[in-house]
């Protein structure tokens, strides 16, 4: 397992919710995907449109993560 730091905004909050430990932590298995973390680990549906930045950098939703990676999830409708 590996910790990364998850946050998430706007309506993707509330999945966060029982899985994210103290200052969003997440322990996850080592080198899983973007899109796998979004699905099977924080519960997001396939069918919403996330925008993924990695230590501050777009990344594709194949990415792999590694220990440490700080990891911002954004969905494609947002309130303004």
């Amino acid at each position: 397992m590996i910790k990364v730091k998850v946050k998430l905004y706007t309506i993707l909050k509330k999945y966060a919710e029982d899985k994210v430990l103290e200052n969003d932590i997440i322990l996850v298995q080592k080198s899983i995907a973007l899109e796998e973390l979004a699905s099977k680990y924080l519960n997001i549906p396939k069918k919403l449109g996330l925008i993924f930045l990695v230590n501050n950098s777009p990344k594709d939703k194949k990415y792999r993560l590694i220990e440490g990676d700080e990891i911002k999830i954004f969905s494609l409708i947002c309130g303004g």
